[in-house]
């Protein structure tokens, strides 16, 4: 596809964006609050955490459209777009899948030679690697009597953020040929159609499948395109940000009022950005790393192993207590040495 020359950003856009913000902090917490809201689920207790729900990983795709069309503007080359995306997000994913592996052939109830010749653990293997969890989200003889058996359930969300990405240079184009506000708007309301849909089906059929659905790609472009929305209009946001706040909560804590529904996604991505543009306080959290990705990558597996081992029935307290500083250790090695040295780096000239 060959792209205009012409660039959506002029110089204080930029250095608007670039200000100093709390993403991290932001990660960090959306990282945070998706391992205490899976130790509730896989221990089958109470949720004690105050964010519930799919705001994680919606707030997620939000800071992706955000920050990924903001890359993508900078320098609207595919190629680099693509390598430095897959150079980001790949080599700490198939890490965690090989270690879930390496994890099952210590944990199965089978002979572990009956384990390694097992069609179905290199069905695990591929169809995890290929981001396809779903197809394949256990392994033979692992975690048999826990709860729930799959070694990762966070992973599905990689799927949708990779083919999130792969819509950033169509986004571009029609925004550089078309009128952007209509683009836009057309993207987010059709989102809102198909989530909207899949919800209905779900509710009158009782088919998981349609569950299933409305969580995948299409349903989660609306908070994807919601982020994109306020980098275009990220001047005036900025401008009108102290009205904005105040009404986007009213909003969000409405969401579930028939005629504001269509509204939550925009209303969680003007709360997410004013945030990160807000409370300078918060950028200490800049220092430390961006190794939240890490966090969101580990944790599940290795609630899984404490159930695993009866600990959650011994201490509650302790199986948490431990899980946070495991994950926070191994997210920050993750960072330090497998993430960071994969980043993309341009040639020098």
């Amino acid at each position: 596809m060959e792209l205009p020359p012409k660039t959506f950003l002029d110089s204080n856009l930029i250095t608007q964006v670039k200000e100093a913000n709390n993403f991290d902090f932001i990660r960090f917490f959306l990282a945070y609050s998706v391992m205490f809201n899976h130790f509730s689920t896989l221990t089958d207790t109470d949720p004690f955490w105050i964010v519930s729900g799919g705001f994680r990983v919606k707030g997620f795709f939000i800071i992706s459209g955000f920050l990924v069309m903001f890359s993508f503007l900078r320098s609207p080359d595919i190629y680099v777009f693509f390598r430095k995306r897959i150079q980001r997000i790949m080599p700490a994913y198939a890490l965690v899948i090989g270690l879930c592996f390496l994890l099952g052939i210590c944990l199965t109830s089978l002979p572990v030679s009956e384990f390694l010749t097992s069609a179905k653990s290199y069905q695990y293997l591929l169809s995890n690697l290929l981001t396809l969890n779903f197809l394949c989200p256990d392994l033979p003889g692992v975690f048999e009597n826990n709860p729930m058996q799959a070694m990762n359930g966070s992973l599905w969300t990689i799927k949708v953020e990779l083919m999130l990405y792969m819509t950033v240079p169509i986004i571009y184009w029609l925004l550089k040929k078309y009128n952007k506000f209509a683009c836009l708007f057309l993207i987010y309301i059709l989102s809102f159609i198909y989530s909207t849909t899949c919800n209905y089906l779900a509710d009158t059929t009782h088919n998981a499948f349609y569950d299933f659905m409305k969580r995948q790609f299409p349903g989660q472009m609306m908070y994807f395109c919601s982020g994109i929305i306020i980098l275009q209009y990220f001047s005036l946001f900025r401008k009108y940000m102290k009205y904005i706040f105040p009404i986007s909560i009213l909003l969000f804590i409405f969401r579930d009022v028939t005629p504001l529904q269509v509204f939550e996604p925009i209303a969680l991505a003007s709360i997410i950005i004013s945030v990160a543009y807000s409370f300078k306080w918060l950028h200490f959290f800049n220092k430390m790393g961006n190794f939240s990705y890490g966090i969101f990558l580990l944790h599940f597996p290795i609630i899984q192993t404490f159930i695993h081992f009866g600990l959650d029935k011994y201490s509650l307290i302790l199986t948490l207590a431990l899980t946070t500083i495991i994950c926070t250790y191994l997210g920050n090695l993750s960072w330090k040495y497998i993430e960071k040295p994969c980043l993309y780096k341009p040639r020098k000239a």
